[in-house]
């Protein structure tokens, strides 16, 4: 699907509202600049008391290992009383785990710690949900989880990692049953086969 051929804006949150968006793609496809695009375009028309839950992970030079820049990204979000963002450290566990027991570790800490972020950002009332790198959960949390927090929100758009990059194992073998699972409960898949940047 490209979400550039229409008549209208293809941002305009009226393409978005009332329903569950999903945008993947590899590494550095640009999921995040596209999801940063919506969420100004709703900020700036005022949709909604608005939720950003962003897991984007914090990586530095050292934990890339010769990969290529750009993994990773978080939101940036305007404050203002119907605009709530949620962030905190989350690791990058197939970049940063020592081998794959560390990262598995790294994994499940990461899913407890995104688990009390929903539970924060959907204890209030929410029109919009937004989700920064949702595949960071699914590597050790529970698909169906992240379902209902989607679905406990009128409108969701939400990205995540769907590649062959990062390598396998079991983290990403989880993470691409849990992304499965996401496509097909999505009302809306964007699939971002290259760079978006525009």
């Amino acid at each position: 699907m490209n979400p550039m051929t229409s008549n209208k804006s293809p941002l305009s949150p009226e393409k978005f509202l009332h329903r569950f968006t999903l945008i993947i793609g590899e590494v550095n496809t640009g999921k995040t600049t596209l999801t940063q695009k919506i969420l100004d375009a709703f900020f700036q028309v005022g949709e909604g008391r608005t939720a950003v839950v962003d897991l984007a992970p914090d990586i530095g030079p050292s934990d890339l290992k010769g990969r290529t820049a750009g993994i990773g990204g978080t939101l940036k979000a305007t404050w203002h009383d119907r605009v709530r963002y949620y962030h905190c450290p989350i690791h990058a566990p197939r970049l940063q785990g020592k081998d794959e027991l560390e990262a598995l570790r790294l994994a499940e800490e990461n899913a407890r710690l995104i688990e009390s972020l929903f539970e924060q950002a959907l204890g209030e009332e929410v029109d919009a949900l937004f989700v920064n790198d949702c595949s960071l959960y699914l590597q050790s949390g529970e698909p169906e989880k992240l379902i209902r927090w989607i679905d406990s929100a009128e409108t969701a758009i939400v990205n995540g990692y769907d590649g062959k990059s990062l390598g396998p194992g079991i983290l990403s073998t989880r993470e691409r049953a849990g992304m499965a699972d996401l496509i097909n409960h999505c009302d809306r898949l964007i699939r971002l086969t290259k760079k978006y940047d525009k």
